[in-house]
């Protein structure tokens, strides 16, 4: 992933995420929410919230729920009124295995507010990864077999413009999401 962080800049001083510049602007990206009927959700955060937005798969054996336990743990430190302004937006790049109700119920295992995106088009997952600039490959292999996948593993916090204003790698510290998040929250409320 190619990421520059924006040296010298005021309004980013603060975050210590990976910080885009010019940042990717994913407003115009949306795809179906399982848990609202296939609601197409676009990646915009409501007004003075945030979306962390995730794409991944629940039949991930480290990296995703290592990903997931850390945001739990950075929403669980921040003040009940900031976490209430932050959803989880989880996309699937597993369609196959991950269907409407494991990827809900596998949100709803770390988040009380979440979003669990799916798509079976192959065409409307590739163009909301690749606006993120996420790379996925699925295996190869016959219907009912193990198979592996592989994915960027980053987490995407989009604002209320519909952009990216930070991004975490995998393994970034929960101690540091809290720090940006608080951060962003209190720029939005002034």
């Amino acid at each position: 992933m190619a990421a520059v962080t924006s040296c010298g800049s005021e309004s980013n001083r603060a975050l210590t995420g990976v910080v885009r510049n010019p940042p990717l602007e994913v407003r115009s990206v949306n795809l179906p929410d399982v848990a609202n009927g296939g609601r197409a959700v676009e990646m915009q955060a409501p007004t003075n919230q945030l979306y962390l937005v995730y794409f991944g798969y629940t039949s991930c054996p480290d990296v995703c729920p290592t990903t997931l336990s850390d945001i739990r743990v950075a929403l669980d430190d921040l003040p009940a009124a900031m976490a209430d302004r932050v959803t989880v937006a989880m996309a699937t790049v597993d369609p196959e295995r991950d269907t409407d109700a494991i990827l809900t119920g596998y949100l709803g295992h770390f988040f009380d507010r979440s979003i669990a995106l799916r798509t079976t088009d192959p065409a409307a997952l590739t163009t909301a990864a690749k606006a993120f600039g996420v790379k996925w490959q699925v295996e190869d292999h016959a219907a009912g077999t193990p198979y592996n996948v592989a994915h960027t593993a980053v987490t995407y916090v989009v604002d209320d413009t519909g952009t990216v204003v930070v991004e975490w790698p995998f393994g970034f510290e929960s101690r540091d999401m809290t720090s940006d998040i608080k951060y962003l929250l209190d720029k939005e409320s002034t």
